[in-house]
């Protein structure tokens, strides 16, 4: 009867054992595939390959009277050109924008830096490039 007692205990928690082994394989199982589903989620959100975004730098110094160019490039890798739409926020108001050309002429008595922001989109994603422009007295006058 003693002998059949210990067998009996040594079974119970031989299955005890096993099932706590299968319990935290299953747990650790279940929480990579849940993480994995969570960096999924994350990565489908925060996918910006399809984000348009501006790859060029402006000049960083304009001089008065003389004309301040600044030919846009980006890169978007879902949109068709047409669909780019490019605005200046901020911008001091000598300075323009046409398609991907921003131009002006810095007035006289328009000496020190100026920020202006560059939006581009494609009707569903944006983003926007910060820049600063210096202004300084022409030189070659």
């Amino acid at each position: 009867m003693e002998g059949s007692r210990k067998i009996k205990i040594i079974v119970s928690f031989g299955l005890v054992l096993i099932l706590v082994t299968v319990g935290i394989v299953f747990s650790i199982i279940n929480n990579n595939k849940a993480k994995q589903d969570e960096n999924d989620v994350v990565m489908g959100q925060s996918d910006i390959s399809g984000v348009p975004y501006i790859t060029s730098l402006p000049p960083v110094v304009g001089y008065i009277g003389i004309e301040y160019v600044y030919d846009i490039k980006y890169s978007d890798s879902n949109s068709k050109t047409e669909d780019i739409k490019v605005t200046l926020e901020n911008a001091p108001v000598w300075l323009n924008i046409e398609g991907l050309h921003i131009f002006g002429i810095p007035p006289a008595e328009s000496v020190g830096q100026y920020k202006f922001n560059v939006k581009i989109s494609d009707g569903t994603n944006s983003s926007i490039q910060e820049n600063y422009i210096l202004v300084q007295e022409n030189e070659e006058e």
